[in-house]
């Protein structure tokens, strides 16, 4: 088992020394089929578009007022900066895991010679396990740093984007990265670990590499959770996964969105926990931190120096005074 993780690390930071690859949310057949359901929902909603001077499928795809706006170039070079620590979060991230289940594994088997074919339906089985231990793992770290003064500022450079775009996915602070890894060892690592003792293998059912649920929630539109273009699964569906929609709505500055929707594919997650809001109809929405009357703040992350270095004061502070823990974005006083 040792050998398969370390060749899956040296996979997964192959395919993310760059940010096209099938690994990436910015690979082009995922950012292909998040604009032919932009045009799908363009399509749906264009009496209601047209009614407000949106007439062009390209102009509304690729709106300037998006892409050029202040906020849009902060998340580049945030992105751009955090490629130093991609491959030491990845590495970290990956040799945690495994690390806690290679340890889970060996209290059942002997890691180093357990070899199992496993059958179609225990690949389905495995895939699934992973996929809901990664992603109510990324339910809780998300809530976490929403409630919790100490953490919040690492995230709050997430919220603070006035502007949705793909690449504001990766507009994180790297503590938030990191923190997820050591999540990941607490909560994913076990799973895995149960999964090669009773099964004898870590192989998924997969898509070019990625776990086949994954990589269907990267075809069917992720890239549109951030951005301008609201797409709704409906009241059923919304119920289940969280839609581009919900996503949206989580980054809304209205206090009735505060603190909703952390899930990532998931909505049950939400559900079970009471954080969920599914939209009855399109919301206008508007994007960026604000306080409890939901008017939005002065921008906190004008500068790539602010992004990084203004969460660790911020943080700091809150951890000095005890802060009791309070819902996300209560900021104190409006200022704009």
């Amino acid at each position: 088992m040792l050998q398969q993780a370390l060749s899956a690390a040296g996979s997964v930071l192959a395919n993310l020394d760059g940010l096209i690859g099938p690994f990436s949310r910015f690979y082009a057949p995922y950012l292909a089929t998040a604009a032919l359901l932009a045009f799908i929902a363009f399509r749906l909603n264009r009496k209601a578009l047209e009614a407000r001077g949106r007439k062009d499928f390209l102009a509304y795809l690729f709106d300037r007022r998006v892409y050029l706006h202040p906020s849009s170039l902060v998340d580049l070079k945030v992105v751009l900066a955090n490629r130093l620590f991609t491959p030491f979060l990845a590495l970290a991230s990956r040799a945690a895991t495994v690390t806690s289940a290679y340890w889970i594994a060996s209290q059942f088997v002997d890691p180093e010679t357990a070899k199992t074919d496993p059958t179609l339906l225990a690949l389905a089985v495995m895939t699934v396990a992973i996929t809901f231990a990664s992603d109510f793992t990324s339910y809780w770290v998300h809530r976490l740093h929403h409630e919790n003064p100490v953490f919040w500022p690492f995230h709050k450079l997430h919220h603070s984007a006035e502007t949705l775009t793909p690449i504001t996915f990766a507009r994180k602070h790297p503590v938030y990265d990191l923190i997820r890894a050591v999540s990941n060892a607490f909560l994913v690592g076990p799973v895995q670990g149960l999964i090669f003792a009773a099964f004898g293998a870590s192989d998924l059912m997969t898509i070019l590499g990625v776990n086949v649920i994954y990589a269907t929630f990267y075809w069917g539109g992720a890239n549109l959770r951030h951005s301008h273009i609201w797409l709704s699964y409906g009241p059923f569906w919304s119920r289940i996964f969280i839609s581009p929609a919900q996503h949206q709505i989580h980054h809304s500055c209205a206090p009735e969105h505060h603190d909703r929707n952390y899930g990532e594919i998931f909505a049950l997650w939400d559900w079970m926990f009471g954080t969920l809001y599914t939209p009855d109809a399109y919301e206008d929405l508007e994007f960026g931190v604000a306080g409890a009357d939901g008017v939005r703040i002065e921008q906190p992350h004008p500068t790539l120096r602010d992004a990084w270095l203004a969460p660790f004061r911020e943080s700091g502070a809150a951890l000095i005074s005890k802060t009791p823990s309070s819902p996300a974005r209560r900021e104190p006083g409006p200022v704009a």
